[in-house]
């Protein structure tokens, strides 16, 4: 979920080829392998058969399933059993394994659409299948993805460091003026300007790169603990339960009402939200060939395609299995640790200032560093989609202030520029003087160069306009993360939102324009374009139908800081 951001987009101009070549060649070509295959010897099919094991032993590849249990995994499971309590254990479950499933069956459709487009970047692909105008929606919604993430781990970051600030007990001792400067809103823009900010301004993370998988071990090391805390000191089979009371077996296994299953979904989804990376992953991959003599090279080509492409399902079959196992494991074990008082930051219910529990400072401690050292990768694809559109806007208002000064010169020398006529067109552009600016930027041959040197990014982007879109990224991300009541909410608008566009749209649109160019209809691509406009729709109003719902006071505990009460009741 969130490292789908760890990468810098490239963006790259893509010619309008047809499809249909890519679509039926992989069925013509295999047409002529099978018929390769069938004039093999006897030692050759033996030789083609110890290949064809090397490639199944491949086919499980331990580092690719990292990389997207890496993509997967994140900040979303701390409001995991949060919407465990909203939806019940049962629809809680349900809820999860069709996430899972769908996010499986979404993955191997935009697999099929790399392969038949031979491209091998989520944004190219787009715009091959959907054309520029679907293209700009998935920028928008990448940006809004990105901002939106960077925004959690900041809320994220404020309770763990309010909570590390109140488990100092002298910090807190009476006629001390820390009491009376303190507030979570005042640290939050303190640590952002000592420590996330100057990550955030940074171009080369490559020293951080190594750190990235740091966050799928944090979040494996908080669902161990969360299960280990909530045998032993849980509500329901833990130490609490003895002198908590019985609990009402039907709150746990059915969803509070229709409108809270609703807002627990979208945090779903964006738990599972990866496949903006599964392009890379699938490109990245390198099974075993078999061998086959006097193969041409389109033959060769398409089964490495497909090879890679079974390859692919395989992983995401095994790293999806293990998200799952692991959302499962944290969202029921910790709606169980706490039941009715479970809040929207898992982390908050331990109460780390007041049990000092060692297991579960140290999970929360891992979950900090690894928020940390993850936000400046939020920023930075954020930093070049926004200066993307920045230069696109520039180009644009370029070229038409071009046009209006090559017509006032043409006016000025008596030129009569007659539009049906291409040799007048053509004396006219030669009228305008080689060495001015005009002919430089109207020329059609140097626009393309001067396009792609702007498309650079940020290698060309000047400082000054570096560090006025990173605070404007990341200063935007430190107000709202001051302003929304919760990182649930967060997490609920991105659901239903980016993630739903991403995750479904798409995918969806993806599979019906492959169909359509075969001759053939895709009802999987209609329910998943009319499934997340549905979910997003609904999701999205629920989401903000309960900001503005002020009688919820679920999620106060206890040990709650009072700064936290204040934040929930709001």
């Amino acid at each position: 979920m969130d490292n789908t951001t760890l990468r810098q987009r490239d963006r790259v101009d893509l010619d309008e080829e047809p499809l249909e070549p890519l679509l039926h060649e992989e069925g013509n070509n295999a047409r002529d392998l099978t018929d390769t295959n069938n004039s093999l010897g006897d030692d050759e099919s033996q030789h083609h058969h110890e290949h064809t094991k090397a490639t199944r032993i491949a086919n499980f590849s331990p580092g690719s399933i990292s990389n997207l249990c890496s993509a997967t995994l994140g900040a979303g499971a701390l409001s995991l059993p949060y919407a465990m309590s909203m939806t019940g254990i049962i629809f809680g479950v349900v809820l999860l394994l069709l996430s899972a499933y769908l996010t499986i069956i979404s993955i191997n459709i935009i697999i099929e659409a790399c392969v038949a487009t031979q491209q091998f970047k989520f944004e190219d692909v787009s715009k091959r299948l959907v054309g520029s105008s679907m293209s700009i929606a998935l920028e928008a919604s990448l940006l809004v993805f990105c901002f939106g993430t960077a925004v959690a781990y900041i809320v994220a970051v404020g309770d763990i460091l309010d909570q590390g600030l109140h488990s100092i007990t002298f910090l807190w001792e009476p006629g001390n003026k820390f009491v009376s400067i303190y507030s979570r809103e005042r640290v939050m823009v303190l640590f952002w300007t000592v420590m996330l900010l100057p990550l955030s301004l940074q171009t080369k993370l490559k020293r951080l790169e190594k750190f990235s998988s740091l966050g799928v071990l944090s979040i494996i090391f908080l669902v161990i603990s969360a299960v280990i805390h909530s045998i032993i000191h849980g509500d329901v089979i833990g130490s609490r339960a003895s002198s908590s009371g019985p609990v009402e077996v039907s709150s746990l296994l059915w969803p509070k009402s229709f409108v809270s299953m609703l807002q627990a979904f979208p945090i779903i989804i964006f738990a599972f939200s990866c496949q903006v990376n599964v392009c890379q992953i699938y490109e990245e991959l390198k099974p075993a060939m078999p061998s086959v003599r006097d193969t041409s090279d389109d033959v060769s080509n398409v089964t490495f395609l497909k090879l890679k492409q079974q390859m692919m399902e395989r992983i995401t079959r095994n790293g999806i299995l293990l998200c799952t196992s692991l959302y499962l494991l944290i969202g029921v074990f910790g709606f169980l640790d706490f039941t009715k008082s479970t809040t929207d930051d898992i982390l908050i219910n331990y109460c780390i200032q007041v049990t000092h529990d060692a297991l579960m400072t140290t999970a929360t401690f891992s979950v900090f560093v690894a928020v940390v050292v993850a936000f400046p990768f939020n920023i930075l694809p954020a930093r070049v989609t926004l200066k993307l559109i920045f230069d696109r806007l520039k180009t644009k208002r370029k070229r038409g202030l071009c046009s209006k000064a090559t017509n006032l010169l043409r006016l000025d020398r008596g030129l009569r520029v007659d539009e049906d006529t291409n040799s007048q067109r053509t004396s006219a552009s030669l009228e305008i003087d080689a060495g001015s600016p005009i002919q430089s930027v109207a020329s059609g041959s140097q626009m393309e160069p001067l396009l792609d040197d702007q498309i650079e990014g940020q290698k060309s982007a000047s400082v000054v306009e570096h560090v006025l879109i990173t605070l404007l990224l990341s200063g935007g991300a430190l107000l709202v993360a001051i302003l929304v009541p919760g990182i649930s909410v967060v997490f609920g608008l991105m659901g239903g939102t980016a993630a739903s566009i991403i995750s479904f749209i798409l995918p969806g649109l993806f599979s019906q324009k492959m169909k359509e160019r075969s001759g053939n209809t895709s009802r999987v691509g209609k329910a998943f374009v009319w499934g997340g406009l549905v979910i997003g729709i609904l999701t999205t109003a629920t989401t903000l139908y309960g900001i503005s719902d002020n009688e919820s006071v679920d999620g106060v505990t206890t040990c709650t800081p009072l700064s936290q009460i204040t934040r929930i009741l709001k």
